[in-house]
């Protein structure tokens, strides 16, 4: 009578198991759909855009999902001066081009929250500038490059 109960049980609880998975890799495929693993990369675009500024040596962008999912857009805008003065310039030019791709590009939710904190500008002999140089508005009494995001930069830009 065991083994019968066994033989019954054994492949009913494989089904439900098989059927939990299945459901499960649904699920965490609409999930992480939803959190924008599989929507567009703009790096390529935002990238042609700042090089495109004059002053701006060479462009490095990249996307990445942050620990909770959020979109980043991270970088270096390598330009041809060593004045800090023309280069906030320059990299404000830059970081207009990018934002305004960003805007663009994407719905405005995603575009809005994409964190750009991580995009930096070199100058000659290797200073660098981050986008808190050029003043973001930033909502929080503390601001960290790591909170800036796209929609900091709307009200600036006259974007939005």
């Amino acid at each position: 009578m065991e083994s019968r109960i066994g033989v019954i049980v054994g492949p009913m609880i494989g089904r439900r198991g098989v059927l939990v998975l299945g459901g499960a890799a649904a699920v965490g495929t609409v999930v992480l759909g939803g959190c924008s693993l599989l929507r567009k990369d703009i790096s390529g675009p935002a990238a042609a855009a700042a090089a495109a500024v004059d002053g701006v040596a060479s462009v490095q962008l990249e996307r990445a999902l942050g620990a909770t999912f959020e979109r980043i857009l991270r970088g270096t805008i390598d330009l041809e001066t060593s004045d800090r003065v023309t280069g906030l310039a320059v990299f404000d030019d830059a970081m207009r081009a990018i934002i305004t791709v960003i805007h663009d590009e994407l719905d405005e939710e995603t575009a809005t929250r994409m964190r750009v904190g991580g995009v930096t500008a070199v100058l000659q002999g290797g200073a660098e500038l981050t986008p808190m140089d050029l003043g973001p508005d930033m909502v929080t009494a503390n601001p960290r490059h790591d909170r800036i995001t796209a929609g900091s930069f709307y009200r600036k830009y006259g974007l939005g």
